[in-house]
């Protein structure tokens, strides 16, 4: 028994009111008021318990004892003892006597309450008391008795259950598991519909199989058939067996129970050894495959299959363990009797044989369907290019299986949550075997054929060791192979073999072409005469080069129409600053396309389309992108040209994987050699170094060797990978198509020429290894044939197009002139040719290139901001990942981010640095290291605090952080504050004050952190260093180089410049007192308080007055270098504040040029077209006819008289006056409309303000700004309606004095 606590104490029989005492269990009941909130555990004794022993006692000794039966047999019962899960709540058990007399038949009960947590459905509680006048046999020696409810009622509540009682005794609260009727039944029609519904499943197996057995010659020795069918026959008698106990529940003899019993027990284990065989075969199946021959395997497993369970259930009928079973419900009423387990003898054989057994089978099959479903999946990434829904078949299979080895049991582990649970069970349990057993056949095929194809190499290198093995191994392994090889051939004939698709190009077929111009759908007499100069070119070249590969001249476009490569090429400069240099043209290209590869790695593409196809698709090949790019930087001047060559395979791939990404290359940093300072004539010998040297050389030594170490890791790392990556040979090494971008020196300050991949906008050497060869290249204005031999790549390439030795030009019309002739080579040339060429100087043998086919290239804005496909982009590079997005996209603003791993795999996160645009908080850079925890945040100029860097590792106030600073958007001159939990640093720069460092040291606090700690309970400052630049202004022995506060010593020490000509400086040291003395005296400046070291002693200084007074001047120095540091501290935490609202908010800034984004420019110019519509629908009511109303009115042919003609003048001014009126009067209704809810919603904020949330108030905000701009538009409106009102009545009224049809009709009138 665990803690007693008790409570005795004498009550008067006429009290006037109830007795309450607190229950609870840690203390000892003490009496309390009728609070229930206060002690849930009470117990309430009525006041009539006491007046009925008035008469006999005037004090009766009241006893409250709280006992824990939690260990021990005291107060277990018969009840208790069954071991069907009930038990006292919390073991917790009260006991109420009045000394010696037996209380009972009260008039009023006491009450008991209990508190506790919320109980599940299918548990109940019951107040129980315990009656000493019942026994059992089952009770512990010494004690009799058992719970019993009589006389007691149980009032139930969601957290506490009050016990009424009509007697004084020992009381608990006992809990039970139970089901009522209708649950039972429920769960009895479920069972059996789905024992049903299963029996007729697996009867039709066993009929099926049967069948298939005498039919098919496989069926006769495959052992997967046989184990299905036993577990099918196992389960269908564990379901007869089910029908047939439910239905005749007791009825009959107990002989004749004893053997239902036994039997369903039989049934149900066979079953679960024949699901825990299935798992066994199907580990021998899918994981192990190959060498699973095991003699008369099937009989062997019928042994185990029917032989185990019934030594099981012998060895249990032989403890006379099987009788009648009964489930009872809330009200201890039996809802369902049944043959099964004795109820109170047997319950430990239950949990053995039963829980037990389904325990470790269900684990086996688990764990076998865990390695199975690895597999399957492991095989599905494998192939997920090859198979379509490889995933799904997986999942299915795996859900197949789990039925098959029975895991849907194990959701009886589930039951006491609740009765959902215990339905579930019911269903799935019952129609396990509905489910098809070909998952097993599915998952073993689809492992075995890798396995097959593992094993094949295997058996040709151990083919003859095979020949040498004994006949009786060869036969056995030939059977067990056979066996495989014809489900194998089964599997491999449903398998439609198809060619693998070739991976998507951008064809002509998705371009719409009906809209494209005339140029591109045919050629010009001078482009056909320039497609017949290239085929001649063409022909003479592969005569005299037979060796190499045809030229790429005058591929198709997008209309099928062939176009010469250079006039394909359409300079243009972008009318966007940004795209003016090289570097950021290359970025946009490789960002604004989407990479389509070559149909023929081996060949140039067939076809050429124009960069404006290309710009507004987004996507192409690497001459797509050659041409693009090249097209923009000639149109931005440079010397630039398309190159058909040859690449590696990580260049014509876009495989960044091996290089690094440029953004983690950290720029070399310039070391400034520190000018030596010049020798002082005067200076102090520094003191001696008492160091060991040996201590130090051992040290350096020890360095040394860490250092080599960690190079030769390193290095051998670096040897590793170099080698896995020089293992992966590309068999197509230097015969890959690529096409790129060549720039020469000279134009735009190029001061040597470089390669641009357009892939990915990254510039090369000349000199690099990616580039294997060049065939040809080509701009604008010409076509160049390579002649120089590509043995070493293109590090041997003179890029000097005028030379016709080698570089082959296609039009004589170029501007790269030839080389300049030498001296012997100009003399020894004949004049009789420049004879005979006079004449024929002016010549022109050349052919102009025509003029581009290809439209003037354009980037919308939109478009241009976009940059990528669908507004993002992922590189990958080795050892990092790079993310790029559309400015906007990202709703914090947030436009790349560059994560670093530590392994190739990219696993490991190393630091994510994430770049930002258009934020409202300047966020322009956040650097987070994963392994330090350290944040950097960077910050544009115009931050409100004016941030420029805030490192942090927590945004809790008072812990590490640096903040640096915009020093010239300060009025204070900070630059830069470094805190830690007990400093603060601050450095300044420009300051009147020349204040150039300040350090406070602060102490512990001694009131609790708040978020708004350093205003409400400011940290003790004990000590604050400050340091001052030097001020030429005054002499230096005056002049404070470094000023100490020591708060706690009530001290302050001065330090000044030292002079040029000086080895020392001056110091001086103040001690500070109090005012007076404990009579209120005041204290003498005596010279003691002031201690100075002068190098050159001052006569001013000398004075006794000098020193009062700068002590007090250092005073009041010290009280606002305090304030300034608490200012500091509020600044910090306005800071930490103001960047979590950011960070929640994260706003972004809209240009007010950008009108599509900003709201206000927005509705601004809807309204003005609004006016200017209703002005054009004025303008178009003005040219109608308006007399044309009124002259429909009258007969048809008749002529006016003067009467009908004053009449139609005054009603159509009345008409018009009329709809003049109605105007102002609807602007009107809608101004005052506007007003009413405008006012509305400023008397709602004025009640509400003070519990108004942030939000509310920007919404407030929002809608005031929007009603005042709409009651402004209405109040223009309505004005200019009156301003215009009567010139347009006069004007309508001088055109019906004018109107011809009116006019000599009214002269009398005018």
């Amino acid at each position: 028994m665990g803690f007693l606590t008790a409570l005795v104490k004498n009550i008067s029989t006429s009290i006037s009111e109830d007795l309450h005492f607190s229950l609870t269990p840690s203390q000892v009941p003490k009496q309390v008021t009728e609070d229930e909130h206060q002690h849930p555990d009470r117990v309430r004794l009525p006041r009539s318990l006491f007046e009925s022993l008035q008469g006999s006692r005037p004090m009766v000794r009241l006893a409250i004892t709280i006992l824990d039966v939690g260990s021990g047999n005291v107060f277990k019962g018969p009840q208790l003892s069954l071991e069907d899960g009930s038990s006292v709540l919390n073991n917790h058990v009260v006991g109420l006597s009045l000394g010696h007399i037996n209380v009972t038949g009260l008039a009023e009960p006491l009450e008991i309450t209990f508190s506790h947590q919320h109980q599940p459905p299918n548990m109940t509680l019951s107040c129980v008391f315990w009656d000493v006048t019942k026994g059992s046999l089952s009770s512990s020696p010494g004690s009799s008795g058992d719970w019993s409810s009589k006389g007691c009622s149980t009032e139930f509540g969601v957290n506490r259950t009050i016990c009424r009682c009509d007697h004084l005794t020992f009381f608990a609260l006992l809990l039970r598991p139970v089901l009522d009727q209708v649950t039972v039944k429920a769960l009895t029609r479920i069972s059996q519909a789905g024992c049903g519904t299963s029996m007729i499943f697996l009867a039709f197996t066993i009929v099926l199989y049967a069948v298939l057995r005498f039919s098919r010659q496989r069926f006769k020795f495959e052992d997967a058939p046989k184990i299905h069918v036993a577990l099918s026959v196992s389960l269908f008698l564990l379901n007869l067996a089910f029908f047939i106990n439910v239905g005749h529940g007791l009825k009959g003899s107990d002989a004749a129970c004893w053997a239902r019993g036994a039997v369903f027990h039989y049934f149900l284990l066979c079953a679960f050894t024949w699901m825990g065989l299935e798992a066994f075969h199907l580990y021998l199946l899918v994981i192990k495959v190959f060498n699973t021959y095991v003699g008369h395997y099937f009989l062997k497993l019928s042994l185990v299959g029917w032989g185990l369970p019934a030594l099981i259930v012998i060895g249990t009928g032989s403890a006379n363990s099987y009788g009648p079973y009964a489930i009872r419900d809330k009200k201890n009423t039996t809802t369902l009797e049944l043959c099964w387990f004795c109820e109170k003898t047997a319950t430990s054989a239950l949990y053995v044989t039963v829980h037990g057994y389904f325990l470790i089978t269900f684990l086996f099959s688990a764990v076998v369907l865990g390695l199975v479903a690895l597999k399957i999946f492991t095989l599905s990434s494998a192939t997920a290019g090859k198979e379509k829904g490889q995933h799904w078949k997986g999942v299915l299979t795996l859900l197949g299986l789990s039925s098959l080895v029975g895991v849907t049991w194990g959701l009886a582990i589930l039951t006491p949550l609740g009765l959902s649970t215990t339905y579930v069970f019911a269903l799935f349990t019952s129609l396990q075997e509905t489910s098809s057993p070909d998952s097993q056949r599915h998952a073993r095929m689809e492992v075995l054929k890798e396995k097959v194809e593992e094993e094949e190499e295997a058996e040709r290198a151990e083919r003859g060791e095979k020949m040498m093995r004994p006949m009786e191994v060869r036969k056995e392994e030939t059977i067990m192979t056979q066996e495989m090889l014809r489900d194998l051939e089964r599997k491999l004939s449903e398998i439609e073999v198809s060619i693998p698709e070739k991976p998507s190009t951008f064809t002509k077929d998705a371009i719409d072409i009906s809209k494209l111009p005339l140029s591109y759908q045919s050629n010009t007499p001078k482009e056909e005469h320039l497609l017949q100069v290239a085929d001649n070119f063409s022909r003479q070249y592969s005569h005299l080069c037979p060796d190499r590969v045809p030229l790429f001249l005058h591929p198709v476009n997008e209309c099928d129409v062939p176009k010469f490569v250079s006039t394909t090429i359409r300079p243009t400069l972008m009318p966007y600053p940004e795209l003016y240099n090289w570097d950021t043209c290359a970025q946009f290209v490789s960002d604004f396309l989407s990479v389509v590869p070559l149909p023929d790695p081996l060949k140039p593409p067939s076809y050429l389309y124009s960069s404006t196809t290309v710009l507004k698709y987004q996507k192409g090949n690497c001459f797509d992108f050659s041409t693009l790019l090249c097209s923009m930087l000639i149109g931005a001047r440079y010397d630039a040209y398309c190159v058909y060559g040859y690449g590696s395979q990580d260049l014509c791939h876009m495989d960044l994987t091996r290089e690094v990404c440029p953004l983690t290359v950290k720029p070399k940093e310039m070391v400034k050699e520190e000018e030596k300072a010049p020798p002082k004539k005067y200076a102090v010998k520094p003191p001696r170094d008492l160091t060991s040297r040996f201590e130090q050389e051992q040290e350096i030594k020890r360095q040394e060797a860490i250092k080599a170490e960690e190079e030769r890791r390193l290095k051998q790392e670096e040897e590793r990978l170099v080698e896995q990556e020089s293992a992966k040979t590309d068999p197509l090494h230097g015969l890959r198509v690529h096409s790129w971008v060549l720039v020469l020196s000279g134009k735009r300050e190029v001061p040597e020429s470089f390669f641009i991949d357009p892939f990915t906008g990254r510039s090369y050497s000349t000199q690099d290894d990616h580039f294997l060869g060049i065939e040809s290249l080509w701009n604008h204005k010409n076509y160049w044939v390579n002649m120089q031999d590509c043995w070493n790549c293109c590090k041997d390439l003179v890029f000097d197009l005028g030379d016709s030795v080698r570089w082959e030009y296609l039009l004589l019309g170029t501007d790269k002139p030839l080389l300049s002739l030498t001296e012997e080579e100009d003399d020894g040339t004949n004049d009789d040719d420049d004879v005979e060429n006079l004449g024929k100087e002016d010549e022109d043998k050349s052919f102009d290139m025509p003029c581009s086919w290809v439209e003037q290239i354009e980037i919308s804005p939109e478009a241009f901001e976009t940059r990528c496909p669908n507004g993002k982009k992922v590189i990958q590079y080795k050892r990092a990942k790079l993310e790029k997005w559309a400015p906007y996209l990202n709703n914090n603003g947030l436009v790349c981010r560059l994560t670093t791993y530590e392994d190739l795999e990219c696993t490991k996160t190393l630091e994510i640095k994430e770049w930002f645009q258009n934020r409202e908080d300047m966020l322009e850079l956040k650097h987070i290291n994963k392994v330090t925890g350290l944040n950097i945040d960077y910050f544009k100029p115009g931050h409100p605090q004016a941030l420029r860097v805030h490192s942090y590792t927590s945004m809790q106030p008072e812990m590490d952080r640096v903040m640096e600073f915009y020093e010239t958007a300060r009025v204070d001159g900070l630059i830069k504050r470094e805190e830690t939990p007990r400093t603060m640093t601050e450095y300044y720069q420009g300051r009147p004050d020349l204040l150039s460092y300040r350090h406070v040291n602060f102490g512990p606090r001694i009131k609790k952190l708040a978020l708004n700690s350093a205003e409400s309970n400011p940290r003790p400052v004990v000590k604050i260093t400050e340091q001052f630049f030097r001020n030429p202004a005054k002499p230096a022995d005056e002049d404070v180089a470094e000023r100490v506060f020591l708060i706690l010593d009530e001290r302050i020490q001065l330090r000044y410049h030292c002079r040029k000509d000086r080895i020392t400086a001056s110091k001086r040291e103040f001690l500070w007192r109090t005012e007076g003395d404990s009579k209120g005296n005041k204290i003498i400046m005596t010279p003691d308080m002031c201690l100075s070291f002068e190098v050159e002693p001052m006569e001013h200084t000398k004075k006794l007055l000098y020193q009062p007074e700068a002590m007090m001047k250092l005073k009041n120095e010290e009280k606002l270098s305090r304030h300034q540091a608490w200012e500091s501290e509020l600044e910090v935490l306005e800071i930490l504040k103001l960047r979590e609202e950011e960070e929640a908010a994260h706003a972004l800034t809209i240009s007010i040029y950008d009108t599509k984004r900003n709201e206000k420019s927005k509705e601004y110019r809807e309204a003005m077209e609004r006016v200017t519509h209703e002005e054009h629908l004025w303008q178009v009511e003005a040219q109608l006819d308006y007399l044309a109303p009124f002259l429909a009115q009258l007969p048809p042919g008749e002529k006016l008289t003067r009467w009908q003609a004053v009449r139609l003048k005054d009603e159509c001014l009345s008409d018009f006056k009329q709809r003049l009126i109605d105007k102002a009067n609807l602007i009107q209704a809608r101004f005052e409309k506007e007003t009413q809810e405008l006012q509305k919603q400023q008397q709602w904020y004025q009640e509400n303000q003070v519990t108004l949330t942030p939000e509310d108030e920007d919404l407030y905000l929002s809608y005031c700004s929007q009603a005042m701009f709409r009651i402004r538009i209405l109040e223009q409106r309505l004005n200019r309606h009156k301003e215009l009102a009567p010139l347009k009545y006069l004007a309508l009224e001088e055109k019906l004095y004018k109107d011809p049809r009116l006019v000599e009709l009214l002269k009398v009138f005018v």
